[in-house]
């Protein structure tokens, strides 16, 4: 435990105790670790007398809505603020248009675990050894408030849960586990998370899931696969992206596969990729070309061309990463 060095980690907290109105921020389309993160926060502050702003540009996707705090976010910025708190991502671009144009706030506070981060804050706390951005929201946590409750509770092991892919991926470390056993030793109840996050699934999904798997495509080595959503498969099913959260882990869970990645439309001839590694390519490192980040197993980026020839493209670099490979080991 412990990931923040003291010096930065002060920094931070004299920034956070000094604001009285903060604005935080997490990436487009949220997952479990940018909510997690963001309520845990403002709840945290919240207590402290702030007056807090939670803003994503995106709604609450269905199988977060049972967190608590998700009342606070909104898509709406306000004037100013004192410090603007940017978190599960350094790059101010990945948060949208309009938090990247805004300077309502007096300064900027980073809290991210992302290998590729690119620092754009006034204070950065950027720790790839943290599981989730949650872990780090966690050692905050301790500080601020070491009596937390369950709401604050609740939403850490989100973030942990669904960013260590339910403790099953590589960066679940004894760090993970021990912040989880205190969290559950607080009152959160592990089934009951896991329940509204993977086990209450709408039909409407099941249905796109359905139709997203007939497109599955494996490369030539059968060490990466593919597949990919559109925006006509979101209007036959009544469904739109938030329903695609895990769905690219359907092709890496092939026996063989070293890569998978899902490509969900996003405009014309424009495409959100989200590529998932078993752990022998570094996938972050495959995509920072292309303007995409990540970490070693998780990584995205968003691309503008012809699908077929993209995806083609993508089954070359995985080949080369994977060329001492061979299927069968």
């Amino acid at each position: 435990m412990a990931l923040l060095e003291s010096g930065v980690r002060e920094e931070a907290l004299k920034a956070i105790v000094r604001a009285q109105t903060v604005v935080i921020a997490s990436h487009i389309d949220p997952d479990g670790d940018a909510l997690g993160s963001s309520l845990a926060l403002a709840l945290l502050l919240q207590k402290l007398g702030k007056d807090i702003v939670v803003y994503n540009r995106d709604a609450v996707p269905y199988n977060y809505r049972f967190m608590p705090g998700t009342e606070l976010v909104t898509d709406v910025l306000p004037a100013s603020c004192d410090l603007l708190c940017l978190l599960d991502c350094s790059e101010f671009a990945r948060a949208g248009d309009d938090l990247m144009s805004w300077r309502g706030y007096q300064q900027s506070l980073c809290i991210d675990h992302h290998l590729t981060a690119s620092v754009n804050a006034d204070i950065n706390l950027i720790y790839s050894e943290a599981c989730a951005t949650g872990e780090l929201i966690y050692e905050l946590a301790v500080i601020l408030e070491p009596g937390f409750g369950l709401d604050v509770a609740v939403n850490i092991y989100t973030a942990i849960l669904t960013d260590t892919g339910s403790f099953r991926y590589s960066n679940s470390t004894p760090s993970s586990f021990a912040i989880a056993g205190d969290l559950v030793s607080r009152g959160v109840e592990p089934w009951e998370i896991t329940q509204q996050v993977y086990e209450s699934q709408p039909l409407e999904r099941i249905k796109l899931i359905g139709l997203v798997l007939k497109t599955l495509r494996l490369s030539d080595s059968k060490l990466a696969a593919a597949v990919w959503v559109t925006e006509e498969m979101f209007a036959e099913t009544g469904t739109d992206s938030e329903y695609t959260d895990g769905l690219v882990n359907y092709p890496r869970s092939i026996a063989g596969v070293e890569v998978a990645f899902m490509a969900r439309e996003v405009g014309p001839d424009e495409y959100k990729f989200s590529f998932r590694s078993r752990g022998r390519v570094n996938v972050a490192a495959l995509v920072v070309d292309f303007g995409g980040g990540g970490h070693h197993n998780a990584a995205g980026c968003l691309l503008k061309g012809s699908l077929a020839k993209l995806i083609e493209q993508f089954f070359a670099l995985v080949d080369e990463q994977c060329k001492d490979i061979r299927p069968d080991d």
